[in-house]
Parts: structure tokens; C-alpha cells; sequence
């Protein structure tokens, strides 16, 4: 091998190290059909006084305005995209609704009773936070409970799909996900 392949090789074998050795992620993005969905929290690991906030930014990179929608029960805020937290390997968890107070004119209008349609113009930026209080849903006994520490799941969702109609079931075939792990101390 002559000096450059060796360099090459020794740049590729130093970003590998680099890269197993940096912390954790904060953030997971996804893309489909030209939509890139966003998540980033503010802290890898949470203390008991630290706040949670999850940030979502949904980005159309078409050159055409989309149509989303995002699969928010009536009883629970409309935002940009649905965003939950849960323990992982139990079941505990909470949908969280969105933390701003601006008006975003992205959200038009509920679309049948769980989603809400979203509007992204061309080449459009929309961004959004939500808080984490720290408390779980008991899917079992219904009742609300805190945080213990252990490991979470942060998620964000949205579907690409067009609903033209209210079904007793559906099953999405275009959803975009984006998946964090955190770790409550």
C-alpha cells in the first residue's frame, strides 16, 4: 500500500474510535417522501430537578406544499407532530401536549376526531416544544404515577397517509418516526 491509502485508512479508523467514544445522542431524525421529522431533547441523562423538553422540528424538503396528519386524541392539545414518553419495557407512559403559546397556522383544523391535519408549505421549517412533568400513565390501573429512575423512550409521530375517512381501525402505511432513549437518575 503506498502512503495515501495508509492515511485514508488511518482517518476512517480514527473517526470509527471518535465516534464509539463521543456521548450519547440527543437528538434522532427521520425522513420519508421528503418530510424530515426531528426530536431532540435538551439532556441525555435527567436528574430529579432537571426539566424535560423535547423539541420537534418537521421539515418539507419538496418543492410542493404537504398534508400531514398527526394522530392527537380530542382530549389531548394539537400540535405539529405527537410526542410520548414512556419506561421502557413497562407500561407507563404519557402522551405530552405541546408547550408553546404562539399560534402556529400550520395546524388547519381536526381531522376526523384523533388527528389533526398539518400544512407544510414548500420547503417549509415548523418547530415546536413540549415538557415532560415527570409523570406516567399506568396503562394497567389507570392511574397517574411518577417518574422512577430507568430508562425511557422518547417518541415522536406523524403520518404521511391521506385520511379521507374516519375508520374503525387503521392501520398507517406511511408513518415517520423518531426514536430517543434517555435515562432518568
Amino acid at each position: 500500500m503506498n502512503l495515501k491509502k495508509y492515511v485514508i485508512l488511518y482517518i476512517f479508523i480514527l473517526s470509527l474510535i471518535l465516534s464509539a467514544c463521543s456521548p450519547a445522542e440527543n437528538r434522532a431524525t427521520n425522513e420519508m417522501e421528503g418530510i424530515e421529522l426531528k426530536l431532540i431533547i435538551n439532556k441525555q441523562d435527567i436528574s430529579p430537578d432537571d426539566e424535560v423538553v423535547a423539541k420537534v422540528i418537521l421539515t418539507n424538503h419538496n418543492n410542493a406544499q404537504k398534508e400531514i396528519f398527526v394522530p392527537i386524541p380530542k382530549d389531548t392539545e394539537e400540535g405539529i407532530t405527537a410526542v410520548m414518553v414512556e419506561r421502557k419495557n413497562q407500561t407507563l407512559w404519557q402522551l405530552l401536549n405541546p408547550q408553546n403559546t404562539q399560534d402556529i397556522p400550520n395546524i388547519k383544523e381536526r381531522s376526523f376526531y384523533d388527528y389533526v391535519l398539518v400544512q407544510l408549505g414548500a420547503n417549509e421549517t415548523i418547530e415546536q416544544e413540549f415538557r415532560w412533568n415527570k409523570e406516567l400513565l399506568n396503562q394497567e390501573s389507570r392511574e397517574i404515577v411518577a417518574a422512577n429512575s430507568g430508562e425511557y423512550i422518547l417518541s415522536a409521530f406523524i403520518l404521511l397517509d391521506e385520511l379521507n375517512n374516519q375508520k374503525d381501525y387503521y392501520e398507517p402505511e406511511k408513518q415517520l418516526i423518531s426514536i430517543l432513549g434517555f435515562t432518568v437518575k
